[in-house]
């Protein structure tokens, strides 16, 4: 699609994912391919690859790059992805298990969230809420501070835009970010060893 006089085209997304074999979570596993996609997804809208040394992976904060772009990794058994987008924040969250729907999220949710999760189900609200939460860069203390609607969430004066997708035709995930039009490619890779 190409932006007219005025218009701007729509922001460009790059998802990473590798399927770890059988469904047991290893945390650490986890998070080195969540490093590795993010270092493949940042090289993938950049036509380059980063030096390694310009990630900040700081603890319980929001991993970034220096100079852009932005990027956010989830990881739910046997899933590891990275979004990263090239311009504009995002934040990303998969949810895999589909029992999270009949999970009680009633101490997070307000009352429309409750009545929304009725009609799309928990999980998506859920992970709309989650990927607003890192989008904006908080910690899961502050998830009751994040407001989801049917097409987006709110934190405070801050708007983000709800990208509901499908990973690998399986997986439900959600994509936030700040800017309405989004177009996401979709590349499995290998799980690095």
């Amino acid at each position: 699609m190409t932006a007219g006089a005025g218009q701007r085209a729509a922001t460009r997304g790059i998802l990473y994912y590798s399927v770890l074999p059988g469904h047991s979570a290893e945390v650490g596993r986890e998070s080195r391919i969540g490093r590795a996609l993010a270092l493949a997804a940042v090289s993938g809208l950049r036509d380059r690859a980063p030096d390694a040394a310009a990630f900040v992976w700081p603890y319980r904060g929001k991993p970034r790059v220096a100079g852009g772009p932005q990027f956010s990794i989830a990881h739910s058994a046997p899933l590891v992805a990275c979004v990263a987008v090239d311009r504009g924040a995002v934040g990303f969250d998969v949810e895999c298990d589909a029992r999270a729907d009949s999970l009680a999220f009633a101490h997070v949710f307000d009352d429309a969230e409750r009545d929304l999760a009725a009609l799309q189900g928990a999980r998506r609200v859920w992970m709309a809420k989650e990927a607003a939460l890192k989008a904006h860069g908080g910690t899961i203390e502050h998830i009751g501070s994040v407001r989801v609607d049917a097409t987006g969430a709110a934190w405070g004066a801050r708007r983000y835009f709800r990208h509901d997708i499908t990973i690998a035709g399986r997986w439900a995930a959600c994509v936030m970010t700040d800017v309405r039009e989004l177009d996401i490619e979709q590349r499995a890779i290998d799980p690095p060893a």
